[in-house]
């Protein structure tokens, strides 16, 4: 009987996840060809007031969707010290990336969020609205998403970047790249990192077959908002030495959170 139960469970889960991607869809489709084309008439003397308006936007209606699959019981959602992510301004995001439902999240805490997205969202389909006005290609030159990331902090944004460039490879240690060090450094702003933890988030890590979901349980999200790292420690080294011992910092940083979260699940068994 036990066994029926987590099956039919695990096959609820699928198809909830597969309402939820539609009613993804369908909302995008809805902000990008009716709600923006309305808010850019209205604030058209006014592209900050805009890109302002939008991101609230953004933030509010991810906060719904991510209420909404935990209301259909798909996920649980828990953030560890959210006060620090109250009223932040011209700070990074770091974190780590195990799935497909991270920016969402990140997007859906911070309201006045900005991040570096697939080109591809930008050509002709639904999104283009979207992430054309709001958001920074990754099909631009380094130096360009720099000076970007540079003028958005400037107005106060935050900027989102996941370090790894793509999503978590499970049980692999991590591997970031030098990017968003880069731009820490070029901006001379901080960074608050945030790790994802809870449980193996099958069925949205990459390369995962949409028609899969974690075999037992929902999907666990812990995030913990870890303490700011600032880079004032950095300003008299070259920049490439920088850059370098920076990307080891947020490394360790993961890496330990990491053994942490592994530490308490053997002590809880």
């Amino acid at each position: 009987m036990k066994k029926l139960t987590v099956k039919i469970l695990y096959y609820y889960r699928i198809f909830g996840k597969l309402i939820c991607f539609f009613i993804f869809g369908v909302g995008s489709f809805f902000l990008a060809s009716i709600f923006f084309p309305v808010i850019i008439a209205l604030t058209l003397l006014s592209p900050r007031l805009f890109q302002k308006t939008a991101r609230r936007t953004v933030s509010f209606t991810f906060s719904i969707f991510i209420k909404m699959m935990i209301l259909l019981r798909l996920v649980t959602f828990k953030v560890h010290h959210r006060e620090r992510l109250n009223d932040i301004r011209a700070k990074i995001i770091i974190a780590n990336h195990p799935s497909l439902l991270d920016v969402v999240m990140l997007i859906s805490l911070i309201p006045n969020a900005d991040c570096l997205v697939k080109s591809s969202l930008g050509g002709a389909n639904i999104l283009r609205g979207i992430v054309r006005r709001l958001y920074i290609p990754n099909s631009l030159n380094f130096q360009d998403v720099i000076e970007g990331c540079i003028h958005s902090l400037n107005q106060g944004n935050c900027f989102i970047i996941f370090p790894e460039g793509t999503r978590t490879r499970p049980g692999k240690p991590f591997d970031l790249k030098k990017g968003a060090a880069r731009i820490a450094l070029a901006a001379e702003k901080d960074i608050i990192p945030i790790y994802f933890g809870g449980n193996e988030k099958i069925g949205l890590r990459k390369f995962d077959k949409l028609l899969s979901f974690h075999p037992t349980e929902r999907y666990h999200y812990i995030l913990s908002v870890l303490e700011p790292v600032s880079i004032a420690a950095y300003e008299d080294i070259p920049a490439h030495k920088a850059a370098a011992l920076l990307t080891d910092q947020f490394e360790e940083i993961f890496t330990r959170e990491r053994e942490k979260e592994r530490a308490q699940s053997k002590n809880a068994e």
